[in-house]
């Protein structure tokens, strides 16, 4: 089943990252952590990819819009999403995905985000604050620098306000801290996790980013120990 959705607004909330607001359309349902494919409308920006892609959802089910974010690129469907006008439809299909929370609350989870790969885990930890859920969350973010990171003040503002929630940011650009940065740096390593998550050995362990971020993290808990089952992986390519 498809649905149509209003444009409601749009924002750079990063360097080259784009989020735009779209009107819920009703009936439209899914978990925090699904993604769905948008249809854009032809505003006349053409290319061989056409204008469909899959976007995490970034909303918690509880938001009374949904919200998306890209990475902007020069495909034609990212210039349309750029260009079109407000108020203009798009097309959003069924949602879809198994990167979702599990029921179980009393299973700690560790996020492993990087870059883009951040909307599922707002999309959750959003959910788990405005449902009033009893999950334990780490987040690790990483980022080159910190004017690349969407969400993270948002996300640390959650934190500060949500005991379960834990955010650990890293920046991989950055040598040591400095005047622009105060936090961790460098890229996600079993140290770093093993330092900020107590539970590491038991959590349930989601990654989400890059092809390479997503890999070499498998990779990582894999050298830890950690079973595959309690892996989930949702990799973003940049298009």
């Amino acid at each position: 089943m498809n649905y149509n959705a209003k444009l409601v607004t749009r924002q750079v909330i990063a360097e080259d990252i784009l989020a735009f607001y779209l009107e819920k359309p009703k009936g439209f349902e899914f978990r925090a952590g699904q993604f769905c494919f948008l249809n854009v409308p032809d505003i006349g920006i053409h290319d061989e990819r056409g204008l469909r892609r899959h976007l995490s959802i970034a909303s918690s089910p509880l938001e009374k819009e949904l919200l998306f974010a890209t990475k902007m690129s020069t495909s034609a469907f990212k210039r349309t999403l750029k260009e079109m006008t407000i108020e203009d439809i798009i097309t959003i299909e069924k949602p879809l995905g198994f990167f979702t929370l599990p029921e179980d609350t009393l299973t700690p989870i560790a996020f492993l985000a990087g870059g883009i790969g951040i909307t599922p885990f707002r999309s959750m930890l959003r959910n788990i604050v405005d449902a009033n859920t009893d999950h334990v969350v780490t987040l690790f973010y990483s980022n080159r620098e910190p004017k690349e990171a969407a969400f993270l003040k948002e996300l640390q503002d959650l934190a500060d306000i949500y005991k379960n929630i834990t955010v650990v940011p890293t920046m991989t650009r950055i040598e040591s801290p400095s005047a622009n940065w105060s936090g961790l740096t460098g890229r996600l390593s079993p140290s770093m996790i093993k330092d900020n998550c107590k539970a590491w050995q038991d959590a349930l362990y989601y990654i989400a980013g890059p092809p390479a971020m997503v890999d070499s993290m498998n990779e990582i808990l894999k050298g830890m120990n950690i079973p595959p089952e309690r892996i989930k992986i949702e990799s973003f390519g940049g298009y």
